[in-house]
């Protein structure tokens, strides 16, 4: 036997003793004198086990991936999900831009104001696409992006309506999410998307009304602030609203005036809220560039907000790692993003820049093309520094986009504030299990009241 490659172990200040496996994502909190005996079995794992007490621990660290056998290379296994996840056929996605036009002028934009639409004839030729792509027995999954999607209602409407009958006529497992700026999203729309089977959707909010309609104010002028939280308390009741703020110097210390906001509203209970880092990612957005956060700030802004978070009664869903063979879909062999020209690229960042085509659904592929795809699959994380990197299996080597543009790793945040984001986890996991102690005690109480409540009544028929 051998310890895993992906340990990582600290006492709290209590002296309570945490192990976390990267690679199984499991968290185990021991008191002593079991972390003294864990702590041994980890740096001897092949010493023979002199008690009961001593066996069971061991075996449990075996069970959940702390200790492992000699013959199992960690880095290998992680090596071949990788690549079987980059070639694998059963899931598809899509991420389709209808129109690269937008309603809104944000300052730290990507794109270049690029207003083209697509066509009937980029729409026929991507369902064709999908008929013979899609794979039978498995998943499609689509994600509606812009600039704002819901400008053209009427290309989401025909393109839903054919790739839903082409997944129900293979038996094919269907989901959608949308990206929108949120002002439209008014109760006709919300309808629509029920009805399209999108179900979830991200909107944007930079902070409270006097931050936000500066940051995000309409192409022509105007606030945009009341409108999208009108529409957000109404969609909310109807589909699953992810609230994003994008934070960066100018608007950092607004964050808990938004949560204030939020939770006003009784928002923090069916609206999921998380920052998102703003970052110069192409010329059009490089005025910004000297008020993005670093990534070590950003990641102690994203630990202090979550904190905060719970403290306030969010039931949101938090951003806890999850195992990943591959970092987003830009490394995915089978996952397009398609824009309204017919254009295929790899990334979102991509959308309005021509030089980046990885593929055409109208025109043959050239040598340009061809390049650019190679391009993408040549980004291997193991042969660089990731490679040996604790956070490997929830990271895969960062953002591709960032690394192949700037030559930089873009890391998971936990990095950063590891001891801390680990802590915070088990904070997490132990108001959990206290919630469900105090949920079956709950039913209990109300069982023995229940029970008592026939008892009565029996009693008072005898009489």
């Amino acid at each position: 036997m051998k310890s895993s490659l992906y340990n990582y172990s600290f006492h709290l200040p209590d002296e309570t003793y945490l192990i976390y496996n990267f690679y199984t994502l499991t968290l185990i909190a021991l008191q002593f004198p079991e972390s003294k005996i864990a702590q041994e079995i980890l740096d001897y794992p092949n010493t023979l086990s002199v008690s009961k007490r001593n066996s069971a621990l061991k075996k449990l660290l075996a069970e959940k991936g702390f200790i492992i056998d000699d013959s199992i290379d960690e880095i290998e296994l992680l090596r071949i999900s990788h690549l079987n996840a980059r070639t694998q056929k059963s899931h598809m996605g899509l991420t389709i831009v209808p129109t690269l036009s937008c309603n809104f002028q944000c300052r730290y934009c990507y794109e270049t104001g690029n207003r083209q639409t697509m066509d009937r004839d980029v729409e026929t030729a991507l369902l064709d696409l999908v008929r013979r792509r899609i794979p039978k027995g498995r998943h499609l999954s689509v994600t509606w992006f812009g600039g704002e999607p819901l400008l053209r209602m009427d290309i989401i409407e025909r393109l839903s309506r054919g790739l839903i009958k082409i997944c129900e006529d293979n038996k094919v497992k269907y989901s959608a999410n949308m990206i929108t700026n949120g002002y439209l999203l008014n109760p006709k729309n919300v309808h629509n998307l029920r009805l399209f089977k999108i179900n979830s959707v991200q909107i944007t909010i930079d902070g409270p009304p006097d931050i936000h309609d500066q940051r995000r104010p309409l192409k022509k002028g105007g606030k945009t602030f009341k409108k999208i939280f009108e529409n957000l308390k109404e969609a909310s009741l109807k589909i699953s609203v992810r609230l994003r703020m994008n934070v960066d110097e100018d608007n950092r210390e607004k964050i808990r005036e938004m949560l204030d906001i939020l939770s006003r509203e009784s928002l923090n209970k069916n609206v999921g809220f998380y920052l998102g880092q703003t970052y110069p990612y192409t010329s059009a957005c490089g005025d910004i560039a000297g008020l993005c956060l670093s990534d070590e700030d950003f990641s102690l802004l994203g630990l202090e907000t979550m904190m905060e978070m719970v403290q306030r009664g969010f039931s949101s869903t938090f951003n806890l790692p999850k195992k990943k063979d591959q970092h987003c879909l830009a490394d995915s062999g089978n996952s397009l993003v398609i824009t309204p020209s017919g254009r295929i690229v790899n990334c979102w960042n991509d959308v309005d820049n021509s030089n980046a085509t990885t593929g055409h659904l109208l025109e043959p592929e050239t040598s340009e093309t061809r390049k650019n795809l190679a391009t993408w699959k040549s980004r291997d994380p193991f042969s660089f520094e990731c490679k040996d990197c604790l956070l490997l299996p929830i990271c895969m080597g960062g953002c591709p986009y960032i690394h192949l543009h700037t030559g930089k790793l873009h890391c998971h945040k936990w990095k950063y504030n590891l001891k801390e984001s680990i802590a915070f986890y088990y904070f997490l996991k132990k108001i959990k299990q206290q919630s469900e102690i105090i949920r079956e005690f709950q039913q209990a109480v109300e069982n023995i009241e229940e029970l008592a409540a026939m008892s009565q009544r029996n009693a008072h028929q005898k009489k």
